[in-house]
């Protein structure tokens, strides 16, 4: 058994047997396919990210999808805002009809959507022991409190000028304040359905394919951001956030 100098602490790496060694190097450096460590590695790299698998994507690959779950109905619904709900005033039939068109939601996804801000999966966690006076050093242990509650899915997009977020998402969100978020037939939901598509290429002079697709189900927009108007220069493009409640998601791995 051999001693070899480690800086890994309490960790018990500092002793290994010979033969493990001798294994190592073998299989993972002094092999066949492998004629110099630089080559080699070289090559090794670039079969490993040519796999579909393990190629790194574009970050800024993607699209999103609105889906109504029944689109007739919400956006008859959004148009008799002002008569049904807010009062006269709420003129926003022209904006409805030209923003929601298949030509700038479904051939390339939503056009208006700049950036999205996917959710992260997070577990509440609580420390179980001795939780007054001393516990002598030690450490009280983690039990699970829950899952925590989903949070909002945040979509940035783009001000036109017939405006998709205040001819459309606004009154959205206000309708859904009106109407509540209860369950009801597919036939009178105001809800949507949100996929996010993320692609990657494939090869040259091929189209690009779907690597992986975060779908939310059962959306309604629950926030409409504040937008700020003055006479300094920008040359970025006018976004205005909205946030998405939603009852579930799911993740679908490469689909065609």
């Amino acid at each position: 058994m051999s001693i070899i100098p480690t800086n890994c602490g309490d960790l018990n790496l500092a002793f290994f047997s010979q033969s493990l060694l001798d294994g190592f190097q073998q299989n993972h450096i002094a092999n066949a396919r492998q004629p110099s460590i630089v080559n080699g590695g070289i090559t090794y790299f670039h079969n490993t990210i040519c796999n579909w698998a393990y190629n790194v994507p574009l970050k800024f690959h993607w699209v999103v999808v609105i889906e109504a779950i029944n689109s007739n109905f919400l956006k008859n619904e959004i148009k008799q805002l002002g008569n049904r709900y807010e009062g006269k005033g709420w003129n926003v039939s022209k904006s409805v009809d030209a923003t929601t068109m298949d030509s700038v939601q479904n051939v390339i996804g939503c056009i208006f959507a700049q950036g999205v801000s996917i959710p992260g999966e997070k577990i509440k966690v609580e420390y179980s022991g001795i939780t007054e006076g001393s516990n002598r050093g030690f450490i009280n242990s983690p039990i699970i409190a829950g899952r925590s509650d989903f949070e909002p899915l945040q979509i940035g997009f783009l001000e036109t000028n017939r405006s998709f977020i205040d001819g459309f998402l606004r009154p959205w969100s206000i309708l859904v304040a009106h109407r509540g978020l209860i369950a009801t037939e597919n036939s009178s939901s105001i809800k949507a359905r949100i996929t996010i598509h993320q692609l990657a290429r494939d090869g040259t002079d091929v189209q690009s394919r779907i690597r992986k697709s975060i779908i939310f189900e059962n959306c309604a927009p629950i926030s409409i951001a504040s937008e700020n108007l003055d006479y300094s220069s920008s040359s970025d493009f006018p976004k205005v956030q909205a946030d998405f409640v939603y009852s579930k998601y799911y993740i679908v791995d490469n689909i065609s």
